[in-house]
């Protein structure tokens, strides 16, 4: 689904001669008389305040204060974040937050060039509408692998509360969607069936956060697919979805978890486990019978005080996927193999990525990545004759004659290699990444870039 989808980690890590002192040393708990907000920028005072979850009558101490720190800092609004205490006749403190807003907003190129998926666009993008956090963006892209236009709005804090969120995103899309022969170990695998796809689609997600780490959140999503026959000149031209009047995939997804991530100047520490049930039926207005189950772990480790260990591992599992909804693997997803080269129901992936500084031009800084992309894939049981049809009969998943079924059979490739970051300190969004990656199975490099932020 297009998302705007942000390269790197966020903004580089200011050098500590560069930020003034966080706190006042407190010497013991003390009761919040008035709190101070000091932001010269666009972010208004009371989104401030929301985000530092103290206010007059609560008790605050060096713990805290170092805690709403970190919390205005990992909302990536601001470049520079003090809080200190200015203690008062009476035993209790005034709270000051003094904040150095970033440029919130970014017209910026998108680019996509990698195996199988080349091409550009244009992208806006808002991270602090009206001062109030709200976010908003809008692309639209011409690539081999996929074109749209998408449109995005996030509130982060709705009412006022950092614990509920709202999020509303629209896209029109067509997919161009190449299916290879199985196997990693190709030097060039070849494209057997190619199929164009087209979408319109519409959601709605509202989440809700509780002790600033336990997450839950549900999602309606309303979508339109048509297909096209296939390409007469592919070695394949059964229809892998039928071509007729479009159908009707709608869906509601919940997701469950803890996350405890930080990003703080471009370094992630902090844990994030969750699992997601998702279902279409056509007791949510769906023309298709399916299901979809996700466990995610997601963890940043920072050593040395700029570098950073960022692991990600995710098992999925689906049941009667259709052709649109089918899991793939490859490109951005497994580094050092075509884009979408691997297709199934049921998908395992751990990737691992080391990042570290290596200089900085005034306000523009260089990081470099080394990473390791694994993964398996496979379709558990094929129907019989090779076709997955729905209640009237029309095909939702045609698959290829050498498909095999069975996690005996599963593909198993991994990728590694390494690659190079940018960012600007004082910009909401990272400006470039570049990656060269080897596929370890059939031993060829290949080369992804990004730059600003990509549809995709």
């Amino acid at each position: 689904m297009l998302a705007v989808a942000l390269l790197g980690l966020g903004a580089p890590r200011a050098r500590a001669q560069d930020l003034p002192p966080s706190t006042s040393g407190l010497l013991g708990p003390a009761e919040i008389a008035e709190v101070v907000v000091d932001s010269p920028g666009k972010t208004k005072h009371g989104t401030i305040s929301s985000y530092a979850q103290l206010g007059v009558g609560d008790t605050v101490d060096d713990v805290e204060l170092k805690k709403v720190e970190r919390r205005l800092l990992s909302t990536g609004l601001f470049q520079d974040v003090r809080v200190r205490t200015e203690p008062l006749p009476d035993g209790r403190v005034r709270l000051h937050l003094e904040v150095k807003d970033k440029a919130s907003w970014v017209v910026a190129p998108t680019v996509a060039l990698s195996s199988a998926n080349t091409g550009g666009g244009l992208l806006y993008a808002e991270n602090n509408l009206a001062g109030r956090a709200k976010k908003l963006a809008a692309a639209a892209q011409v690539s081999t692998g996929e074109s749209g236009i998408f449109v995005g709005y996030l509130d982060p804090l709705v009412f006022g509360l950092p614990q509920l969120k709202f999020s509303l995103e629209g896209q029109l899309r067509s997919d161009r969607v190449d299916e290879y022969l199985p196997g990693a170990s190709q030097d060039d695998p070849a494209i057997v069936r190619r199929t164009r796809l087209n979408s319109a689609s519409l959601a709605g997600e509202l989440g809700f956060i509780l002790f600033e780490r336990v997450r839950a959140a549900a999602k309606y999503r309303l979508a339109s697919i048509d297909a096209q026959s296939p390409d007469a000149e592919k070695p394949v031209t059964e229809q892998a979805f039928s071509v007729g009047p479009s159908m009707r995939d709608t869906s509601l997804r919940f997701m469950v978890g803890l996350d405890s991530r930080q990003t703080l100047h471009a370094v992630t520490e902090g844990l994030n486990l969750e699992g997601s049930y998702e279902v279409s039926v056509p007791g949510v207005w769906s023309e298709f019978r399916y299901r979809k189950f996700g466990i995610l772990y997601r963890q940043g480790l920072r050593f040395f005080s700029e570098n950073n260990l960022v692991l990600r591992g995710e098992l999925s599992v689906g049941k009667d996927l259709p052709f649109h909804q089918e899991l793939v693997m490859g490109g951005g997803t497994l580094r050092g193999f075509q884009y979408r080269q691997f297709r199934g129901d049921t998908r395992l992936t751990f990737t691992a990525e080391y990042h570290f500084p290596l200089f900085s031009i005034k306000s523009l800084a260089f990081r470099g990545v080394g990473f390791s992309d694994t993964g398996l894939i496979a379709f558990r049981e094929l129907p019989q004759g090779g076709t997955l049809r729905d209640a009237n009969g029309r095909v939702i998943r045609g698959y290829l004659p050498e498909s095999k079924s069975g996690l005996d059979n599963a593909t198993v490739a991994q990728g590694v290699g390494a690659g190079l970051r940018l960012y600007l300190s004082n910009v909401v969004l990272p400006l470039l990444g570049v990656d060269v990656a080897y596929g370890v199975n059939s031993g060829q490099v290949r080369v992804y870039l990004v730059a600003g932020v990509t549809p995709s």
